[in-house]
Formats: structure tokens, C-alpha cells, sequence
């Protein structure tokens, strides 16, 4: 079983909704929908959640990690972040669409930002 599933099958068991999952994890109703398809809608890859993802998932559903992650198979895709950097939910889940883009779109959304810091002056240097 992948971390989709497991999800679907949570929310199918408590009676909840996409979104009533997403408020008590701290995430997006897109970003739950994703998850449970397990593709990224727009670039059509795996969708690979953090371990971050996966603490919040279990904090959130009374489970711990260790036991969530003994249900899911072999196959489940994971991305591992170091731990000491506090992002965001809104950071998280740009950084985690990020790497879902092609190296154009990569390319796009650097040359944005890099336009962004000369315009305001508090964001900081990106090298495309």
C-alpha cells in the first residue's frame, strides 16, 4: 500500500473529506488530492512526500511514523530534507513543485525570481 492509499483509506474509514484531511495535517486539499493519486497532475511523476510529509500525516492521525511507514510497501517513493531548515507550509509546497517541473519550467520560475529580487531588493541572489 503507497501513502495514497493509506490516506484514501483513512479518510474513507473516519468519514472525512479531502479537505477536513488537509486542515487536520496542515496541508492543501490539492496537495492531499495529489497525494492520494500518487502522480503530480502536471508533470505526470510520482509524487515522492518528505519524511516531514509523513510526520505530519501520522502526528495528525495519531499514528507515529514508524508504524505508518510499516504499511506502506517497498515502493513508496521518499524525499529526505534535512530537518533543520523551518520552512513554511507555503515554502514547502513551492519547493516540493519545484522539482516536479521540467528544466524549462525550472529555468521560467528562476528567471521570475532573479526579475522579483532586482524589483524588491529583499529577496536574495538565485543563480540560474
Amino acid at each position: 500500500m503507497k501513502l495514497g492509499e493509506w490516506i484514501k483509506h483513512y479518510r474513507t474509514v473516519h468519514e472525512m473529506s479531502m479537505q477536513d484531511m488537509a486542515n487536520i495535517c496542515g496541508f492543501s486539499k490539492a496537495y492531499i488530492g495529489m497525494l492520494e493519486k500518487g502522480v503530480n497532475p502536471t508533470t505526470k511523476k510520482p509524487v515522492s512526500p518528505t519524511m516531514q510529509t509523513f510526520e505530519k500525516i501520522a502526528r495528525a492521525t495519531g499514528q507515529d511514523v514508524d508504524s505508518l511507514l510499516k504499511i506502506l510497501d517497498d515502493e513508496q517513493l521518499v524525499t529526505i530534507k534535512p530537518k533543520n531548515i523551518n520552512l513554511s507550509r507555503e515554502e514547502t509546497e513551492l519547493l516540493d513543485g519545484f522539482k516536479f517541473l521540467s528544466a524549462e519550467g525550472q529555468s521560467i520560475l528562476l528567471n521570475i525570481l532573479n526579475s522579483l529580487r532586482v524589483t524588491h531588493s529583499g529577496l536574495n541572489n538565485i543563480s540560474v
